[in-house]
């Protein structure tokens, strides 16, 4: 779905999700995974991106260590940066 200029469409589809919805309590899998999940009200989670480029990525630092601390600071910055949007976006207008 194309998203028209620079604005946030509230409502997708008929069933009435909206991107608040679907990215509201978003957080990044920092137990070994590469996931960003979405945490509902009742608790389940819903898997929202993965966060790649692995094959880049450990060949930039010495260690895979240090590759895989790098990979999960990406992932938080991304977690972020969509809370932040969300919060401005939505919940104060």
């Amino acid at each position: 779905m194309k998203m028209q200029n620079n604005t946030t469409t509230k409502t997708i589809n008929q069933n009435n999700m909206t991107i608040e919805k679907w990215l509201s309590n978003v957080e990044y899998d920092t137990d070994g995974g590469t996931y960003i999940w979405n945490k509902e009200q009742d608790g389940s989670i819903e898997m929202v991106a993965t966060i790649r480029g692995w094959g880049a990525i450990q060949n930039l630092f010495e260690t895979n260590e240090e590759a895989e601390q790098f990979q999960d600071a990406v992932g938080q910055f991304i977690a972020q940066a969509i809370r932040e949007k969300i919060e401005r976006d939505f919940k104060h207008k």
